[in-house]
C-alpha cells in the first residue's frame, strides 16, 4: 500500500468541492445555481451555464446584429446578370417571387451568425428557367432551415446507452437531444446544433451527459446553449473545452496507462463485491484529498496527478467500474452542515448499494475533524460507506433533490456486517472478546460499529475499563513489560475504533 501523507495538524476548513453540472439545480464546488430570465433579440434567446453552476442572461450574444450585413450581402449576390435582358413579364415576376424567398432566408441565415449563404440558396435565387413552381415563402424558408441547422448526427450504441443511467430515465425527445451532445462532445464539436428548442431544457440534458460520462474530462462543464425560434426551431449548444485536441489525446494516454495498471491487478475470478472493494481500495491507496488539486472536477486528477476532492473520486470510480463491467451511478447532493458533495451507487448481485471512496480516504477524514480521540487520522482505509444501504448513508448525506435514484435497501454487503463488527446493541463482554481475538492475531486495530445512537453511547461508556483489560491481555499475551494503545470515535457513522501498538 502507498504510503499516505496524514498531517498531524487539522485542517478546519470543511468546504468540500464538487462538480459543477449536477442535476436540475446544478452545483459545482458548493456554488448554487442562478437562473435568470434570458432575453435576447427577436427570435434569439440564449442561456448559459457558467462555472460553478451561476446561469446568467446575455443580452449582447456573438449573433446579435449579425442579419442586417450577410441580409445585405445575399440582395447583392442573388440579383443575376441575365435578369437585365429579360423580356418576358411572367417569368420577371416569377423571377422576383424567387428572389425575394432568398432574400427572405438570408435573414434568417444572418441570425445563426454565419456570413455566407448555403449554396442551395444561392443556386436556388439563380433557377429563374425552373419548371418547378414555389408554393409560398414559406416553404421555401422551411427547406432552408433544414440545411441550416444541420443537426450533430449521432452513432452511438444503444450498448453503450445502457450503461448511462440519467440517459435511461429521459423521454425520446430528451434522449434524442441527449445523444446529439455526447456525439458533438465526443467529436470536439465547437458548436453542436440540437433538435432542442429551450435552452434551460437543453442545459438540463447537458447536466445529466456531465453526470453519466465521466470519461469527457476536457469539457468544464460549463456551455452556452442558444435557441432559434422561426421556421424550425433548434438549440446550439456551444461547450467549454479545458484542452486541445493534441493534449486531450496526451492525457487519455496518460489516463488509459494508469487505468490499465489498476485493472490489472483487478481479482479476473472474483466476485462483483470483490471487484468493487479492490477499486475502492486502489482509489484511497492512489489518491490523496486535495482541495487546492487541479482538474479535481474530472478523472484527470486522479489518474494522472493522484490529488483530488470528491468529484475526482467519483468520476474515478465510475469510470474503473465502467471498465470492469459493473454498473454505477455518479451522485450529487451534500453532506454535514450543507457543503457540496458527489459519491455513487453501484450495482451487485442484482441489488443496489451507496459507496463513497472519499469517505475512505484518511486524509480526507482528517481534513474533515470527523474522528475524536487519542488515534484520530490513522493511515488506514475506511468502509463505513463501501456497499450500504441507503438508511446507513442518509444518516451523513443527502442527495440533490432534482435526482430520481434507485433505492438501496440491502444490508448484505455492508463490511462491518460482513466482518461480524456490526452491533444492535452495546455488550462489554462481547467487546473484550473480539479484542483479544485481534490482539492473538496480531491486528494492528479492532472496529465496532453499532446500528443505533443509544447503542454507540452505550458503548462508548464502557470503552475505558474494556481497553485496559484488553490491554493487560497484550502484555500477557506477547510478555510485554508494558504497552500502549489509541482509540478514536466517528460519532456520525457510530464506529469506535481501537489502535493496539505490539
Amino acid at each position: 500500500m502507498r504510503e499516505k501523507a496524514v498531517s498531524k495538524e487539522m485542517n478546519e476548513n470543511r468546504n468540500v468541492s464538487m462538480e459543477k453540472n449536477t442535476g436540475t439545480e446544478m452545483k459545482r464546488m458548493g456554488s448554487r445555481k442562478r437562473t435568470e430570465n434570458i432575453k435576447g433579440t427577436k427570435s434569439i434567446k440564449t442561456a448559459r451555464n457558467i462555472k460553478r453552476t451561476e446561469q446568467i442572461g446575455r443580452t449582447d450574444t456573438s449573433v446579435k446584429g449579425s442579419a442586417g450585413n450577410d441580409s445585405a450581402d445575399s440582395r447583392k449576390n442573388s440579383s443575376p446578370d441575365h435578369e437585365k435582358n429579360r423580356a418576358d413579364s411572367a417569368r420577371r415576376g416569377k423571377t422576383v417571387f424567387l428572389l425575394a424567398a432568398a432574400v427572405a432566408v438570408s435573414l434568417l441565415w444572418g441570425c445563426s451568425g454565419t456570413e455566407r449563404l448555403p449554396e442551395k440558396v444561392v443556386e436556388q435565387s439563380e433557377l429563374v428557367n425552373t419548371e418547378s413552381s414555389v408554393s409560398s415563402t414559406e416553404d421555401q424558408v422551411d427547406n432552408a432551415h433544414s440545411d441550416i441547422g444541420k443537426f450533430q448526427q449521432e452513432a452511438l450504441s444503444q450498448e453503450e446507452l445502457d450503461q448511462r443511467y440519467y440517459y435511461s430515465l429521459l423521454d425520446e425527445e430528451s434522449r434524442q437531444i441527449y445523444r446529439e451532445l455526447v456525439q458533438g462532445i465526443k467529436e470536439g464539436q465547437e458548436v453542436i446544433v440540437t433538435h432542442g428548442q429551450e435552452p434551460d431544457a437543453v442545459n438540463e440534458i447537458c447536466t445529466w451527459v456531465f453526470m453519466d460520462y465521466p470519461e469527457f474530462f476536457w469539457c468544464s462543464g460549463t456551455v452556452e446553449t442558444t435557441s432559434y425560434s422561426g421556421a424550425l426551431k433548434y438549440c446550439e449548444v456551444r461547450p467549454e473545452y479545458t484542452c486541445a485536441s493534441e493534449e486531450r489525446a496526451a492525457r487519455q494516454q496518460q489516463i488509459d496507462e494508469s487505468v490499465a495498471q489498476c485493472l490489472a491487478g483487478l481479482p479476473a475470478e472474483g466476485s462483483t463485491y470483490e471487484k468493487i472493494r479492490y477499486l475502492y481500495d486502489w482509489l484511497v491507496d492512489q489518491t490523496d484529498y486535495a482541495e487546492d488539486s487541479t482538474d479535481n472536477q474530472n478523472i484527470y486528477s486522479v489518474f494522472a496527478n493522484r490529488r483530488s476532492v470528491c468529484a475526482g473520486y467519483s468520476r474515478a470510480f465510475q469510470y474503473l467500474t465502467g471498465k470492469a463491467g459493473i454498473y454505477s451511478i455518479y451522485v450529487t447532493g451534500t453532506v454535514n452542515q450543507g457543503q457540496s458533495h458527489a459519491w455513487n451507487i453501484v450495482a451487485c448481485d442484482g441489488e443496489y448499494y451507496q459507496v463513497d471512496v472519499t469517505f475512505g480516504d484518511p486524509v480526507f477524514v482528517q481534513s474533515e475533524g470527523m474522528e475524536a480521540g487519542t488515534g484520530a487520522s490513522q493511515n488506514r482505509t475506511y468502509y463505513d460507506y463501501l456497499c450500504v444501504p441507503d438508511t446507513e448513508l442518509y444518516r451523513t448525506h443527502t442527495p440533490d433533490a432534482g435526482l430520481t435514484l434507485p433505492a438501496c435497501t440491502s444490508t448484505q454487503l455492508e463490511y462491518y456486517r460482513r466482518n461480524g463488527r456490526y452491533f444492535e446493541q452495546a455488550s462489554q463482554s462481547e467487546m473484550l472478546a473480539l479484542m483479544q481475538q485481534d490482539i492473538d492475531r496480531g491486528d494492528s486495530w479492532s472496529d465496532f460499529k453499532y446500528a443505533s445512537e443509544a447503542a454507540y453511547q452505550e458503548a462508548s461508556a464502557v470503552l475505558p475499563q474494556v481497553m485496559d483489560e484488553a490491554a493487560t491481555y497484550l502484555c500477557t499475551r506477547y510478555d510485554l513489560a508494558q504497552t500502549s494503545y489509541q482509540y478514536s470515535q466517528d460519532p456520525e457513522s457510530l464506529r469506535i475504533t481501537v489502535y493496539w501498538n505490539y
